[in-house]
């Protein structure tokens, strides 16, 4: 069956709908799904903000723009439904949970907490707990034709070589659940390195057991599937070219290099990173609907990687090495100081290099604020990337292997007149080194026009100038801190020089 048939008239339930994929699912659903039913979005309400006022800003954003120009109507589909992933069925009303109930046929579970250093308790309430309750509601739709879960590849982290199927849990994800709801915040701290072991950290953990949530409760009852994204980045083609809407993965270190905040980073650059754009996983998702369609079983709960790792093998150096040329290429129009940094494996320089190059201009420019009676904030912008690089270590030191044999063979259900809409063209799916600066560039202005709110210089006349100054300036300080060095180490040479005279005339006085 096509995909645009599959979809038509069918209504669709997503949590984690103003998340990154989220927005992007939507957006790609009511675009290209013509004849699709209500998309019904789980929202809660945040910052005094109403879950009505938060659908209308996410409507807003630069990524609905074709979508306005083309099909303004089909808005009228995104429909609102207040609840939140943290509480108890889902925290919806009777009412709400009814709607679901009666007239949702496909369920998309985007909603996460993706914070590696999240307390244990925080993620499996989120992450574990969440999924079970979505699986619950799921169970009670009168016409479910499939639920899909999306994971992540690293759930699996432990082993080098992961492959399309369920590995054993790190634990029994009914026992975690019972845990995080019994006890406390510290109790559970006390010993949740030990219980989360072999994986590095409570995301992969919980989203490990989330997985098993799924597979448990819908094996042989319901049709579900599973999709695993690795680290998904900015969009390579569809709606906007370079959308991104947050700093996670390579984008986050190309802005916070390129705005002079990041000098150093802890990692091998050896190892090879695995990146997937969202628009990708967009797909990904669709497709993974209409495959199960196609083989109307459920007794299996199919399990696809989104990865690209063997199309675009990047490794962290090639990365870095990137980075610097978006310096000169694409300069931000503000920059803190002129952008230089590098990558190391030995934890002891690393951390040499982050009390010099980082606290110590951070501590003195906060100095400077505070006498001119501004805000302090560069101090605190610093620990949060120090913290960020820390925590994601393990990942920058190894090279995972994500096999994706059933993923790429999702293309292969495409008619020939939909393959450019919903499977991305192939110059896309193999980047050679110039396409693939290209996207980092996009992703790189898309962060700063849209995250930073910057102005962004196309004609980089004025943020070429000021990158100039910057770089004479960096020499400058340089030179004047290299020559105080060197002026001190020779005084105390002469210092101690002039010391050993004296005691050397004292003792042959003696």
């Amino acid at each position: 069956m096509r995909v645009v048939e599959y979809f038509s008239g069918k209504n669709i339930f997503i949590t984690g709908g103003s998340g990154f994929l989220g927005k992007v699912l939507i957006e790609k659903l009511l675009r290209s799904c013509e004849g699709i039913g209500n998309i019904y979005v789980l929202l809660r309400s945040k910052k005094g903000k109403s879950i009505e006022e938060r659908l209308t800003y996410i409507k807003r954003l630069p990524l609905f723009d074709k979508l306005r120009e083309t099909n303004p109507d089909v808005f009228k589909k995104l429909i609102p439904i207040n609840g939140d992933v943290m509480e108890l069925k889902l925290g919806m009303s009777e009412k709400d949970r009814q709607l679901i109930i009666d007239k949702v046929h496909i369920v998309y579970h985007t909603a996460a907490s993706v914070k590696f250093d999240d307390p244990l308790k925080y993620a499996i309430i989120v992450n574990v707990r969440g999924t079970r309750e979505l699986v619950e509601l799921a169970s009670e739709l009168k016409n479910l034709s499939l639920l899909v879960h999306v994971s992540t590849a690293y759930c699996n982290c432990d082993k080098m070589v992961v492959d399309e199927i369920l590995y054993p849990a790190p634990a029994d994800w009914r026992d975690a659940i019972r845990m995080a709801e019994e006890m406390d915040d510290a109790f559970i701290n006390t010993f949740s390195e030990k219980y989360i072991n072999p994986l590095p950290n409570t995301y992969t953990f919980a989203k490990a057991l989330g997985e098993h949530v799924v597979t448990d409760m819908c094996k042989g009852k319901l049709p579900a599937a599973i999709v695993r994204p690795t680290v998904v980045i900015s969009a390579v083609a569809e709606p906007l070219p370079g959308w991104i809407d947050n700093f996670n993965g390579p984008v986050g270190l190309l802005v916070a290099g390129g705005k002079g905040i990041l000098r150093t980073v802890l990692g091998n650059e050896d190892c090879i990173q695995d990146f997937i754009p969202v628009d990708t996983v967009a797909n990904a998702l669709i497709l993974t609907a209409t495959a199960k369609n196609a083989k109307g079983n459920i007794d299996e709960v199919d399990i696809y990687h989104a990865s690209k790792q063997d199309k675009t093998p990047l490794t962290t150096g090639e990365m870095m090495k990137m980075g610097t040329r978006l310096i000169w290429d694409s300069p931000f129009s503000e920059i803190l100081w002129y952008p230089r940094f590098s990558m190391t494996k030995c934890w002891y320089n690393y951390y040499i290099q982050v009390i010099l190059f980082h606290m110590l201009p951070a501590f003195f420019i906060d100095t400077l604020l505070r006498i001119f009676g501004r805000k302090p904030m560069l101090f605190s912008i610093q620990r949060k990337v120090y913290i960020a690089n820390v925590v994601l270590e393990h990942f920058v030191n190894h090279t995972w292997t994500f096999i994706h044999t059933k993923a790429v063979g999702l293309l292969d259900l495409l008619e020939d007149d939909e393959k450019d809409i919903f499977g991305l063209q192939e110059k896309h799916e193999n980047m050679d080194e110039q396409t693939c600066f290209e996207y980092f560039r996009n992703g790189k202005i898309f962060g700063a026009c849209f995250i930073l709110k910057e102005k962004f210089d196309f004609t980089r006349t004025e943020s070429l100038k000021n990158l100039k100054r910057l770089w004479i300036i960096d020499i400058v300080a340089k030179t004047i801190f290299l020559s105080m060095l060197m002026w001190i180490v020779f005084i105390k040479i002469d210092i101690l020089r002039v010391l050993y005279t004296s005691f050397e005339k004292y003792i042959t006085n003696l």
